[in-house]
């Protein structure tokens, strides 16, 4: 080798140690982060909503009402209060903390799973800065303890499995998010329109999930919570002026106020939209992309048009968000799209900042943004764009799009 090839080959080594230096340095920048929301649970008791979980449950096997008056209160399936039993065994304390690093465990795998699907080669440096990057907008979630949290994180590790055309093992993990916390039914239904292995799996997990409360010794009571759940989530989904951060409240911080029926009607035609952006992207992109597509539309679709939406739903949109900021980044002729899609993420966690910037923008600015962020995934689509660094065309070649090669597969 000549000098100038031992120069090249330092010096490329001398960049694999400094990515291998920062990842290490945004993990530990993670973990330090959780550790901090661990401590301020304790030291503010009163932010966690992990007893309501392990109240459920504690009712549950008691024979008592699960589902009280209100618009608060336990707003998932019963079998939630099911899967989520081992909480009732615990201290409310101790139960919290397991639950919070539980969560983030499931989070952060689901994290790495992703970035591995989309960039092979750097899988773990893009989830050491995505996790990093995800720190504003996790920040309420890993605080309180949200169900949410952890239904995302297993809605992405089905995608990952979907991906790799494990429809069994997606189905059920899509199923075990539904029964969960039943928001996860928008993307379950998304996956099903595009991929018909999972139709069958997603329905017979489903069935499994609601067969599996009358694992209680009185089925008349469950039966009665079933019929109370349905009161309760019916009388939910009409929550008060309160602090809900959908495009309900964009529109009334406009100073319109669309009345029930007009709502009711955006959200059907959101639905529709979405379902037909998902169904052209699982036949112009690649199937990867097009899984991933399909997430996107899922989370957008959630945190817009859920009346119930809270600050930490963004949580989904930044991820995604940052994932392909990155994998824009990654390109040779990258453009201002990962600066855009970075600026977007920013302003998705803007609470964490402080309130000079939070307070005039609170109650639209997420909005907004994830309104403008549904150009990316449609652009996608429209130009045929790969997330992948290696995607695969239907024609057998693999494309480097990050390189402008092609080779035979």
């Amino acid at each position: 080798m000549n000098s100038n090839g031992i120069l090249l080959s330092r010096f490329l080594r001398g960049g694999d140690a400094w990515r291998r230096d920062a990842s290490a340095v945004a993990v530990v920048v993670w973990c330090l982060f959780v550790v901090a929301m661990a401590v301020l649970a304790v030291v503010r008791p009163e932010r966690p909503i992990t007893h309501i979980y392990r109240d459920a449950v504690v009712d549950w096997w008691s024979s008592v009402p699960v589902y009280t008056q209100g618009i608060h209160g336990f707003l998932y399936f019963p079998s939630s209060a099911v899967l989520l039993g081992p909480l009732a065994a615990l201290p409310l304390g101790l139960g919290d903390q397991i639950w919070r690093l539980a969560m983030v465990a499931v989070f952060s795998g689901a994290v790495y799973r992703v970035a591995l699907l989309l960039h092979p080669y750097m899988g773990r440096t893009l989830a050491a800065w995505v996790l990093v990057a995800a720190i504003p907008t996790a920040s309420i979630n890993v605080l309180r303890g949200q169900c949410e949290l952890m239904m995302m994180s297993v809605v992405l590790h089905a995608a990952v499995d979907l991906a790799h055309r494990r429809d069994r093992r997606g189905a059920t993990m899509l199923a075990l998010a539904v029964a969960l916390k039943p928001l996860a039914l928008v993307p379950a239904l998304l996956f099903a329109v595009v991929r018909p292995g999972v139709r069958r799996p997603l329905a017979l997990g489903l069935l499994i999930a609601a067969v599996a409360p009358f694992l209680h010794p009185d089925p008349g009571y469950v039966a009665g919570q079933y019929a109370a759940m349905i009161g309760k989530l019916a009388t939910a989904a009409a929550p008060d002026s309160g602090r809900w951060f959908d495009l309900t409240r964009m529109l009334a911080e406009a100073g319109v106020q669309p009345a029930y029926a007009t709502m009711t009607a955006l959200r059907l035609a959101g639905a529709l939209l979405v379902v037909g952006i998902v169904w052209t992207a699982g036949r112009r992109l690649d199937h990867v992309t097009g899984m991933i597509v399909t997430v996107m539309l899922g989370a957008w679709y959630l945190v817009l048009f859920n009346p119930r939406t809270e600050e930490g739903s963004y949580l989904s949109i930044a991820v995604l968000t940052t994932l392909a900021a990155l994998v824009e980044h990654r390109r040779p002729r990258a453009g201002a799209v990962p600066m855009l899609l970075g600026l977007a993420v920013t302003g998705l966690g803007l609470h964490f900042y402080g309130g000079w910037f939070y307070r005039p923008t609170q109650m639209w600015l997420k909005q907004s943004l994830t309104l403008a962020l549904l150009i990316y995934p449609v652009w996608l689509v429209v130009s045929r764009r790969s997330l992948l660094a290696h995607p695969v065309p239907a024609g057998g070649q693999v494309l480097h799009c990050f390189s402008g090669e092609v080779e035979e597969s």
